[in-house]
């Protein structure tokens, strides 16, 4: 399952595991709607983390749902052969909702406080992470150079937006984008991978505030 592997990317990127694997926490569309307790009509995007918490048990349930069509497209064109414009938009997608599980369920194991702007900083780094590591391996300089314009420039945030998600999102877009430039441009000057990885490692088991400083520096 191709979830089950950007799963397994990530825990190698960070030098962390879990014992729990997204695949088996996938859910439907009607079931998201259920989780959510809303109307079967209504439209949600193809993407979406889901935690429900219980105040009788103290007890917190997780879910991801991710649209069929997504799965079917990764299936069909899957992204660790090959990235172009059939599977790129998607994959990116995938990413995320896979970030948002590995990144809860972690700071839960560590015991730890998480913030959805902390969530979507991390998501949008682990996009830029996944990508670049891929395309560089899979020499494609095309989508290497346009790989920034594609994540922080050109991206489209979704209708029925409240002003605080629009923030919260621009916010995560912004500040990603300056630590993947800056974390790319001292690769590139040192083509030090050991230094590379110990900085995201760092990272990402630094808190929001402090992740925020790092970025400020």
């Amino acid at each position: 399952m191709i979830a089950n592997q950007v799963q397994t990317q990530l825990e190698c990127l960070y030098g962390i595991g879990l014992e729990q694997k997204v695949g088996d926490y996938l859910i439907n569309k009607n079931e998201a709607l259920s989780y959510i307790n809303t109307p079967a009509q209504t439209t949600i995007p193809k993407e979406l983390f889901l935690v429900r918490r219980s105040e009788e048990q103290d007890t917190v349930e997780v879910a991801l749902f991710l649209d069929h069509t997504l799965i079917d497209n990764l299936s069909a064109h899957n992204p660790f052969e090959s990235i172009n414009d059939t599977n790129f938009s998607d994959f990116c997608i995938m990413i995320e909702g896979v970030s948002h599980f590995v990144y809860y369920l972690w700071k839960a194991q560590q015991k730890r406080n998480i913030t959805q702007l902390e969530m979507e900083l991390q998501a949008e780094i682990d996009k830029f992470l996944m990508l670049y590591f891929f395309l560089r391996s899979d020499k494609n300089p095309v989508y290497v150079q346009q790989l920034f314009r594609a994540l922080f420039d050109d991206f489209h945030l979704l209708d029925k937006l409240t002003e605080e998600q629009i923030g919260r999102y621009s916010t995560a877009s912004s500040l990603a984008s300056r630590y993947c430039y800056n974390l790319q441009k001292t690769f590139q000057e040192k083509q030090d991978l050991t230094e590379f990885i110990q900085e995201i490692r760092l990272f990402y088991h630094l808190g929001q505030q402090q992740k925020l400083e790092r970025i400020s520096l």
